[in-house]
């Protein structure tokens, strides 16, 4: 089982063995993006695998198919592609969806679910009690009031109703969901919620400005009290203060609800957390709200985010409520009766159970168009975007847009993502790319913006956010203020990962001041000094975050283990609230008065864990996570932090779990490994698994014994001596001993990698499945199509070849030598410089990966590609298994 989406740890065991079955849950934004050839979450050279497993068996659920239209309209067109029609040999591994939506949008659900079968699978009394349960919300209508301008009349109106309601409850412990559209708004509810209302209750908020660590401990911490089934009792009430992000998904059920108006599959959806389980009336039969501004029901007013949806659903709620005889004894049309004195009349009312619902809309569906949220349509893909798509070394540009054919165009504003950091400041800033290297950011620390946003934040730090958390605002509606000469864009860090080659003037991960530089999807990096106003949420318990830099921002240290990563600790002084404390400020001096070895720092933190166990001020004490770290992990590794001090690494618990690229595609660091692994060992092991994996994934047409040949000569080309060199970290004597295919002593500094590959003589960008491919085209004896597939097997297994390899001048190759199973080789110096370089235009690389895309489909070559990419990784990933 597995779970694919943005801001987690990347779950990646699903694609391990492709022949094992996965359950896997995702966003439209993981799996659209892996179909389509650019996986989100993962390096280009990797989008092949991922978009190969997808589309081929695979059974996919769209739930809640009434928000993804567009992605729904993709889906049909993939499942076109897949066919007969587009292949000369498809690969007939079967593809399939269904879509799944309480709220189904314009399409009767009479079309999906026959009215005879539907009534005989309803007939339940579970389901008849959570369907025919009422649903009873009040309509408010709100005049602006007198009050200051920036006062909201809605905010106003939500926290008078919140405690008029808990006041009519008495003693009953009341859980009130308070939903609404804007971040914005839900940050002010909130605010004037807990000064209204005080310490009477608990005041929850939950937008998707938090990240996905903090936003882990915040639902763990409350869904006891709030989830639908064996829930615990509060010790108070709870206000639970949300938008859109809790219309799906969350297994909460709340006693009342006080929402904005919104469309009217929105709000059904929110009521869908009211009572989930039907279980009797609520407390004092109390009524839930819905509320609207009356300036949102202006002949010219329209939503940004569900345009005139939202005013015509209210229109729609007057006409089916029910006027109620007010106390006094108004009558239903709310006039008084003879006699009596007319009185304020009570709110018509709306039922919004299901069963109640589905009675107000039977027969209305096509009327009802109006009343819900707009619905876009994706770009009709054609074979020409697939033929881009599927370029993935390199891609070329232009190129499709993605995230058209999975949210529809007019979609609003792209994302990015950002990480607070506070060992970054003003001082070290020509150091923030080897900070940040030293210590890789993790997806459990990154916060999700929309890009518009985070670029003024960076500009002007007190703005403004009316974003809701569904997509919505297009940029031209959010048009940014003019830089005044006073204001300076501070500086920030794109991390676009770890530079391999030497600092050029264009790197991609850089130190900007210019926020338009910054790409969707690009993650950036600023000193936890900045603060997160303006931006997002921060929540952690204090003990927990006690000691991590301004507003407690950087996390690194508490995410490295649920990430999978070794359990890591900072220790230096540009950490101000590390370096505060006595001994670890001794200890820094000492490490900086002189050079240190590994050796003399072990023992002197072990004599800092001892003096802190055995200390019995409070105040002498070391940070709390500085103490929990000492205290449970034996310590594996020490690197320098590149500004002062150390960091210090534990043990992984789990290496199949960390979050790493499963398929690194760099030569240097794929072929890094926990322990050296002999180049037969690895080729023998490889066609094993190959073999087998072919044989229970593909279809009987397919030879497994091609696989096992692909795998005998896929990593050959390592044979060259100056790989060999850099395998054995720079000793040219044992490099001429036994060959290696995988080496635990390569270093993990880049510029230690970069000068033993200088002085080696081993070329910029040089690839050793190139070589490979060189020498199988040189000796190995195939026919025909089995060798159009073995030759681009091997030249594609790390992610290149689709359709080009990377430019490799090598003026001064040595020679090259070995046996493959029977099959001597030799290849001269001069041999090797009269072969085509695989670069070029006319090497055969480019015209051989049209020619099978042709043959077997866009997606039925990413598959066949994958099976021996992923037996590499997994031979790589347990080197010590049996190959036989």
């Amino acid at each position: 089982t597995a779970r694919l989406r943005g801001g987690v740890l990347k779950d990646d065991g699903w694609a391990r063995i492709p022949s094992q079955p996965a359950l896997i849950t995702s966003t439209v934004d993981q799996l659209g993006s892996n179909l389509l050839f650019r996986s989100y979450a993962h390096r280009q050279k990797t989008a092949p695998i991922y978009a190969g497993l997808a589309a081929n068996d695979s059974l996919l659920f769209l739930d809640e198919a009434h928000c993804s239209e567009p992605f729904k309209q993709t889906l049909e067109a993939i499942k076109n592609f897949r066919g007969k029609k587009w292949a000369e040999q498809s690969i007939r591994n079967p593809f399939a969806f269904v879509t799944m939506s309480a709220t189904p949008g314009n399409q009767s659900k009479t079309n999906i679910f026959p009215q005879n079968e539907k009534e005989k699978a309803l007939d339940h009394e579970l389901l008849q009690k959570r369907i025919r349960v009422s649903k009873q919300a009040e309509l408010h209508e709100i005049k602006k009031s007198g009050k200051a301008k920036n006062e909201d009349s809605l905010i106003e109106k939500a926290v008078e109703l919140a405690g008029d309601k808990m006041q009519k409850a008495g003693g009953t412990l009341l859980k009130i969901a308070l939903i609404v559209n804007r971040v914005a708004t839900a940050e002010g509810l909130a605010k004037k919620l807990r000064e209204k209302i005080k310490d009477r209750a608990d005041v929850v908020l939950l937008t998707g400005r938090f990240r996905p660590y903090e936003r882990d401990v915040l639902v763990d911490r409350w869904k006891r009290f709030l989830q639908a089934s064996g829930a615990e009792t509060p010790e108070k009430p709870i206000l639970f203060v949300s938008t859109q992000c809790i219309e799906v998904g969350a297994d909460f059920s709340f006693d009342l609800m006080i929402t904005e108006c919104a469309s009217l599959d929105a709000l059904r959806q929110r009521f869908g957390r009211v009572n989930r389980l039907g279980e009797g009336d609520k407390p004092l039969d109390l009524r839930s709200a819905v509320l609207i501004r009356s300036e949102d029901l202006g002949s010219k007013a329209s939503d940004p985010i569900y345009g005139e949806a939202k005013k015509n659903t209210w229109e729609f709620l007057e006409k089916v409520s029910e006027k109620v005889e007010s106390e006094n004894g108004a009558t239903e049309d709310g006039k008084a009766k003879k006699g009596k004195k007319k009185a304020k009349q009570k709110p018509p009312e709306v039922n919004f159970g299901i069963h109640a619902m589905d009675e107000f809309m039977e027969g209305k569906i096509d009327d009802l168009k109006s009343c819900l949220a707009p619905a876009k349509d994706a770009p009709i893909l054609l074979p020409a975007h697939l033929d881009m798509l599927c370029q993935t070394h390199p891609v070329p540009h232009p190129a499709p847009d993605v995230d058209l054919f999975l949210h529809g165009k007019d979609r609003g504003a792209p994302e990015a993502r950002i990480i607070w950091r506070a060992d970054l400041n003003d001082k070290n800033r020509d150091d923030w790319p080897e900070i940040i290297a030293a210590c890789p950011p993790t997806s459990l620390e990154t916060l999700s913006v929309p890009l518009y946003l985070l670029q003024q934040w960076l500009k002007t730090p007190e703005i403004e956010d009316g974003f809701g958390d569904v997509e919505g605002l297009s940029p031209e509606d959010n048009e940014e203020k003019d830089k005044t000469e006073e204001e300076q864009n501070r500086h920030f860090l794109r991390w676009r990962g770890r530079r391999k080659e030497k600092k050029e003037e264009n790197s991609s991960t850089a130190v900007l001041e210019n926020p338009k530089e910054i790409a969707p999807g690009d993650l950036v990096v600023v000193p936890a000094d900045y603060g997160i106003d303006g931006l997002g949420h921060t929540f952690l318990e204090e003990n927990e975050r006690k000691g991590v830099g301004k507003e407690r921002l950087d996390i690194w240290e508490f995410v490295q283990k649920e990430a999978g990563k070794a359990p890591s600790l900072r220790l230096t002084s540009v950490i101000e609230q590390v370096a505060a404390h006595p001994q670890i400020r001794e200890f820094l001096e000492w490490i900086e008065s002189e050079e240190r070895s590994d050796k003399e720092i072990r023992e002197r933190i072990e004599e800092l864990k001892l003096e802190s166990e055995h200390s019995a001020e409070e105040e002498n004490n070391l940070p709390k996570h500085v103490r929990c770290f000492l205290k449970e992990n034996k310590i594996q590794k020490i690197e320098r932090h590149p500004s002062d001090g150390v960091i210090l690494f534990g043990k992984v618990a789990s290496f199949d779990r960390e979050e790493d690229d499963l398929f690194a595609d760099e030569d240097d660091l794929a072929s890094a490994s926990p322990s050296s692994v002999p180049l037969e060992n690895h080729l023998k092991q490889v066609a094993c698994l190959a073999e087998k994996l072919a044989e229970h994934c593909l279809p009987k047409e397919f030879s497994p014994a091609l696989f096992n040949t692909a795998g005998q000569w896929h990593d050959v080309g390592k044979l060259d001596e100056r790989f060999q060199i850099l395998l054995h970290n720079g000793d040219e004597v044992a490099a001429f001993g036994e060959a290696l295919a995988k080496s635990d002593r390569i270093p993990a500094s880049p510029q230690r990698r970069r000068t033993i590959r200088e002085s080696a003589g081993l070329p910029e960008h040089f690839r050793h499945e190139m070589l490979s491919l060189q020498l199988v085209e040189s000796f190995a004896q195939f026919s025909g199509e089995e060798r159009d597939l073995i030759l681009h097997l091997i030249a594609s297994h790390h992610g290149c070849a689709r359709p080009f390899a990377p430019v490799c001048e090598d003026e001064n190759p040595p020679p090259v030598s070995g046996t493959v199973n029977g099959c001597e080789f030799h290849l001269g110096e001069k041999e090797r410089q009269e072969l085509t370089p695989p670069h070029r235009l006319d090497s055969g690389v480019p015209e051989r990966f049209w020619r099978l895309t042709r043959r077997y489909g866009w997606w039925g070559l990413a598959y066949l590609e994958s099976v021996l990419r992923l037996a590499d990784w997994r031979a790589s990933r347990n080197p010590k298994k049996p190959y036989e």
